[in-house]
């Protein structure tokens, strides 16, 4: 069987990863030079389960309105995007309603939880080196308020096998002594053990050549023009230029662009893109190396130390369409977290040496990504993953490979398929 890839990012190179594994003749199309060199490039290296909720939280609503137009917000809606926002945001408000946002939540959970342990699985038969950092995550509260929100959202997490502990300040300083600086801003915080860190660019270009180990074949550069179909099945891809690939089944992992590529043969993917920064820096010298990455709650972003040499903050969900322009107002928001979690770090880091980046990121109204079957025969789907792409990637690479090569399921795909949309993505 052949099967053909659109799209190499991190989901793509793992699923790619596992087809060939498993014995399927295998091409990957990128239109970029290498793999993972747009949204996977250089995203907030955190892969969380305890950050499993989707962005549509109840009442979100009330904070877009409260947030309109600010650049401190952790969602931002620009006004420029609301005319293609419209039939995708009233799914999404929909989805914020309380039952149908904590459904959403555990599917995720149940996700990262399969992803966690396919990450480990990966690294035993790979033994490949991306930075990883397994002694979990951090997250700091710095009002009474934070720490009822993270309560209440622990007893989710621990209800799905996630867990988690609560900790006074004294014991974060005591788990993480970079905090000390700022440890009387702070009320407590949660410890995450099951998060994990670490570099996916890096993760993705090692995997790639272990791919191509089994045979898989990449071919970057090259743009995918179209999707071709004959009698209602897919067939292939047509590539800039004209030239046409065939393959048995076809799978489209290209991010907030699948839409665009799916729709011709009729399929409709209701997701957008959700525009993510962040800054690394090299960690400055003379000073403690954290330990641990930190979710702040007041930011919804996180400080990530990788591997002892740089320090990547992430965070913030800016709707603006497909606009890659760097906001410098929101990178200062990325600033102001880095200097009030690691103020001694912040300091000694020179602004010429911050390296700023943003990327977007397939947002389903909903929040839980859509793979596997379209719908059409022979295609298939891995995107709308929003700020869970990293953490899921290699579940989701499994389940799709596992799918395709019509062995038992470890995870079924069932309830994440673009079937769960029904009628209302047909119009």
């Amino acid at each position: 069987m052949h099967v053909l890839i659109v799209g190499c990012g991190v989901i793509g190179v793992t699923t790619a990863w596992y087809l060939a594994r498993g014995g399927a003749a295998v091409t990957v199309v990128e239109r970029r030079e290498g793999p993972s060199l747009e949204t996977s490039f250089a995203n907030g290296s955190m892969l969380t389960p305890s950050l499993s909720a989707p962005w549509n939280s109840p009442g979100v609503w009330l904070t877009v309105l409260k947030y309109l137009g600010r650049e401190e917000a952790a969602l931002l809606v620009r006004s420029a995007a609301f005319p293609s926002l419209l039939a995708w945001g009233y799914r999404f408000l929909r989805n914020s309603r309380p039952a149908r946002h904590e459904i959403s939540f555990r599917k995720n959970l149940n996700l990262c939880n399969y992803s966690i342990d396919i990450m480990a699985e990966i690294r035993s038969d790979t033994a490949i080196e991306y930075e990883a950092t397994l002694t979990g995550v951090l997250e700091v509260c710095r009002d009474e308020a934070a720490m009822r929100r993270g309560r209440e959202h622990s007893r989710i997490l621990a209800a799905n096998q996630v867990p988690v502990k609560e900790l006074s300040t004294a014991a974060l300083v005591g788990m993480e002594p970079a905090l000390e600086a700022i440890q009387h801003d702070l009320a407590g915080g949660f410890f995450y053990p099951a998060d994990e860190v670490g570099d996916a660019y890096k993760f993705s270009c090692r995997l790639q050549e272990h791919a191509e180990r089994h045979g898989a074949n990449f071919r970057f550069g090259e743009s995918a023009e179209g999707l071709l179909a004959r009698d209602g099945r897919s067939q292939g891809v047509r590539l800039h230029g004209g030239e046409e690939i065939e393959a048995d089944q076809v799978v489209v992992a290209a991010g907030s662009y699948t839409p665009g590529l799916v729709r011709p043969l009729g399929v409709r993917v209701p997701v957008c893109p959700a525009k993510g920064y962040s800054l690394t820096a090299p960690m400055p010298e003379g000073l403690p190396v954290p330990g641990h990455a930190v979710l702040d709650d007041r930011y919804k972003a996180g400080v990530v130390p990788l591997g002892g040499r740089r320090i990547r903050v992430g965070g913030t969900v800016e709707f603006t369409g497909f606009n890659l322009e760097l906001s410098s107002r929101r990178v200062a928001n990325l600033r102001r977290l880095l200097a009030g979690v690691l103020p001694r770090h912040a300091e000694r880091i020179p602004v010429d040496e911050m390296r700023l980046w943003c990327g977007l990121r397939p947002a389903s109204p909903d929040g839980v990504p859509i793979l596997g079957a379209s719908g059409v025969d022979g295609l298939s789907l891995a995107t709308g993953h929003g700020h869970l792409g990293w953490s899921m990637a290699a579940g989701t690479g499994k389940a799709v490979a596992q799918e395709l090569l019509g062995e038992r399921p470890e995870f079924s795909l069932a309830g994440y398929e673009l079937s769960r949309f029904g009628q209302e993505i047909r119009h």
